[in-house]
């Protein structure tokens, strides 16, 4: 392994470092966003007895103890429970981005490591390439040939491990987006539902 990565070349530390990071990054985003998946029907219905029974307090406490950001945002609706539906509304969409921001954290370097590695890969082809005829026009029988196999050696594995190092990447932020999407749509329903239910209780 570490005979193949100098034979890559110099562009192969920047590849390195591309892998290291969206590992790193992979790992922390599935961790925090794996925290936040609750069964949230459970939830709203222990919110909706609670508040059923006008005790308030012990549905805020309910919304506290959950993690993830749909209790973050039913927690905010049931502080305001006092107040028109429109500031409800305010102070849970305001929480819903707080959160929905948290979700989307480090997303960007995922995609900036799936554009950043192929194009890696490409320059380590291009300067292969290069040296390939730097060798070409320099030298003459048989250490030509093996000094002009290390040049095209250094181009091919570039390019390789620019494309390992992508589609990996590029499958997990489809898959950390998925995620984030059925969190963010859940989100808006289980709020729409909050809302509904402390217009048809009135007063508590």
């Amino acid at each position: 392994m570490l005979k193949v990565f100098v034979l890559g070349g110099p562009v192969m530390i920047p590849l390195l470092l591309c892998s290291i990071f969206a590992l790193a990054i992979g790992i922390e985003r599935l961790w925090y966003l794996s925290r936040g998946r609750i069964d949230t029907d459970d939830l709203l219905e222990d919110i909706k007895l609670s508040l059923g029974q006008g005790k308030v307090l012990e549905a805020m406490q309910t919304a506290k103890k959950a993690r993830g950001p749909v209790a973050a945002v039913l927690a905010a609706g049931i502080a305001h429970y006092d107040r028109d539906r429109e500031e409800i509304k305010e102070h849970m969409q305001a929480v819903g981005q707080e959160e929905i921001f948290k979700m989307e954290r480090r997303m960007s370097g995922l995609d900036v490591i799936v554009m950043m590695a192929p194009l890696l890969g490409i320059l380590g082809t291009v300067t292969g390439i290069i040296k390939s005829f730097n060798v070409m026009a320099a030298l003459e029988g048989v250490q030509q040939a093996a000094a002009i196999s290390s040049g095209i050696a250094e181009a091919l594995i570039t390019t390789a491990a620019g494309l390992i190092i992508a589609i990996p990447t590029m499958a997990l932020t489809a898959y950390l987006n998925g995620i984030i999407n059925a969190q963010v749509a859940d989100l808006n329903k289980r709020g729409t539902e909050l809302l509904n239910v402390l217009d048809s209780r009135g007063e508590f």
